[in-house]
C-alpha cells in the first residue's frame, strides 16, 4: 500500500475541517484545529490560497475518479451523463451550505482558482460526453459542442452562485436540479435515435 505523504494527510484533514467550518479560518486557526504549528502548516502550504486550491483540487480529483468509474459502467453517452450527474449532485450536497457559500465567495480571488478551475472541470466533462455521443450516433452531428458546453456550465455556475439576499436559493433541490439539467440538455442534443434511447432513462 503506497505511503501517504504528510501534505496529502493534511489536505484530507483540512478538507474535513473546511466542510465543518468553511474557508474563513486563518492559517493559525487551521493549524490549531489540526494540532499543528503554523511552521509545519507553512512547510506544506506556502499560503492560504495555495492551501484552499490544494483542497479543492483534492475534492475534484476524487470526484473525477468516481465520475470515470460511473462512465465506464455506462452503456452509452446518455446513460453516462445521467450517472455522472447523480454522482456530482450527491458529492456536492455533502459539502454543505457553508463550504459551498465560501467557495462561491472566493470565486473572485484568482490566486485561489489558479490552482483549480471548477468551470474547466465541468467543461471537459460535457465536451467529452458530447464527442462520445456524436461518435456513438446518439447526438446530432451538427450540434455546436462549444455552445452546448457553455449552456450547461452556465447553468451550473448560476445554480451554485451565492446570493447575499437569498443564499443558495435552490440548494435544497440539488439532486433534482442536476436531474432536470441533464434531461433538458440531452433533449437539446440528441438525434432521433438518441431520443428513443432517452425514453429508457425517464
Amino acid at each position: 500500500m503506497p505511503r501517504v505523504s504528510s501534505k496529502d494527510k493534511y489536505t484530507e484533514q483540512v478538507f474535513e475541517l473546511f466542510k465543518r467550518r468553511g474557508l474563513m479560518l486563518n492559517m493559525e486557526q487551521i493549524a490549531h484545529e489540526l494540532g499543528l504549528t503554523k511552521k509545519t502548516l507553512y512547510n506544506n502550504f506556502n499560503s492560504k490560497p495555495e492551501l484552499i486550491g490544494t483542497v479543492l483540487h483534492y475534492f475534484y480529483s476524487k470526484l473525477e475518479k468516481e465520475i470515470n468509474c460511473a462512465s465506464v459502467k455506462s452503456e452509452n453517452a446518455i446513460e453516462a451523463l445521467f450517472k455522472v450527474s447523480a454522482v456530482i449532485a450527491e458529492e456536492i450536497s455533502k459539502l454543505g451550505n457553508l463550504l459551498l457559500k465560501d467557495i462561491s465567495l472566493y470565486q473572485s480571488c484568482p490566486a485561489i482558482f489558479a490552482f483549480t478551475d471548477r468551470m474547466n472541470f465541468y467543461s471537459r466533462l460535457i465536451q467529452e460526453n458530447l464527442k462520445s455521443g456524436i461518435e456513438e450516433g446518439v447526438y446530432r452531428e451538427t450540434l455546436n459542442i462549444e455552445f452546448s458546453t457553455l449552456f450547461y456550465t452556465s447553468a451550473i455556475d448560476l445554480f451554485y452562485r451565492w446570493d447575499n439576499e437569498h443564499g443558495f436559493k435552490y440548494f435544497e433541490d440539488t439532486i433534482l436540479f442536476h436531474k432536470e439539467l441533464v434531461a433538458h440538455h440531452l433533449h437539446s442534443v440528441v438525434n432521433e435515435r438518441g431520443l428513443k434511447l432517452l425514453e429508457k432513462y425517464k
